[in-house]
């Protein structure tokens, strides 16, 4: 099961002429996912957009598979001290180093990746962007959207909360989700994302919760019969650098990061949406039971994880949790 891909090369840029600035930008992505997937789509464009604009004369050297740093910690560091200048962090990894991402963690609070997109979009990813910033000293010169969370697992269809009741259910080891999770009744682990797919062929987990576009990539749907589409959180990873580098950078060169940024970001939004729903068809062809919740089943959930909302909102205080409402509620009149 997959999408037929072409193939594209990472370029090599390792013997740049010295009138060339190269950067480097660390991913987690695998060099067989450039240009295809929708986080390798961001990668390409991004790379391509920097050439393009710059004449040439900046380019973009790429490490996939996390060949230069693997975790938080070591992404952080390594932007630091220089020993590259640019890399992605999900938006559940930045726990210990700022706040600025809780409101994207905020449990059934964006129903669609419409509304996490315009939200991101808008004056609310503005101000994550900004503390992030003063938080880390980090840039985000862009956001991987992935697609929206969905739970999996391998005995039933799931439509509310007392149907998770006791399930083994792996999530992120971010508190926000931990917590969500646990309110809505599920015994919660926090098994690594390379043990996940052993942990539920083993039956050491019932379930998890991924986008589809990881479900399929990471071929978890031989062992999890069935899907809802739990849209409880979006699934984003934001593309930062240094601030310290992108402020040694003259205007122009500020100008073309920042172009292709915006360029690399909206690709991997409309990939995300292509991808998503071309899927989502091939795993019901796969006889994979895909369950969607009505408004209401939707709004049950929601109004199940109160205790984890009050922690979202003592987290970024109220005046800022209720501009966060407001403008999902706008976004989603909008839309």
């Amino acid at each position: 099961m997959g999408l037929e891909r072409d193939v594209y090369a990472i370029p090599d840029y390792t013997n740049a002429g010295d009138d060339v600035r190269v950067v480097r930008l660390s991913v987690s992505m695998n060099a067989s996912d450039y240009g295809t997937s929708a986080s390798g789509v961001m990668v390409k464009t991004f790379v391509d957009r920097v050439e393009e604009l710059s004449s040439g004369k900046m380019v973009v050297q790429v490490f996939p598979a996390n060949q230069l740093a693997s975790t938080t910690d070591d992404i952080v560091n390594g932007l630091v001290t220089g020993a590259f200048e640019m890399s992605e962090v999900g938006q559940a990894n930045w726990g210990d180093y700022t706040t600025g991402f809780t409101p994207l963690n905020v449990p059934f609070l964006y129903p669609d990746e419409q509304t996490a997109y315009a939200i991101m979009s808008g004056e609310i990813g503005d101000g994550m962007r900004e503390q992030l910033l003063a938080d880390t000293g980090l840039r985000t010169v862009g956001f991987m959207h992935l697609g929206m969370r969905t739970l999996s697992n391998d005995s039933k269809e799931i439509h509310s909360p007392t149907d998770m009741k006791g399930m083994k259910l792996r999530v992120q080891s971010d508190p926000t989700q931990i917590a969500a999770f646990e309110e809505l009744g599920a015994s919660v682990m926090t098994t690594s994302f390379s043990e996940l797919f052993t942990a539920l062929q083993q039956g050491l987990c019932d379930g998890q919760d991924n986008p589809i576009i990881t479900i399929v990539s990471q071929k978890f749907y031989e062992v999890q019969n069935y899907i809802t589409m739990l849209n409880h959180l979006p699934n984003l990873s934001m593309v930062v650098m240094s601030d310290a580098y992108y402020q040694s950078l003259s205007a122009e060169e500020q100008g073309w990061i920042d172009q292709a940024g915006q360029d690399a970001t909206e690709a991997c939004y409309q990939t995300m949406l292509d991808t998503t729903q071309i899927l989502i068809d091939q795993l019901t062809d796969y006889s994979i039971d895909i369950t969607y919740l009505t408004d209401e089943e939707y709004q049950v959930f929601e109004d199940s994880v109160p205790n984890t909302w009050a922690m979202c909102e003592e987290a970024i205080g109220t005046d800022a949790w209720n501009e966060l409402l407001a403008a999902v509620e706008a976004a989603q009149s909008e839309a």
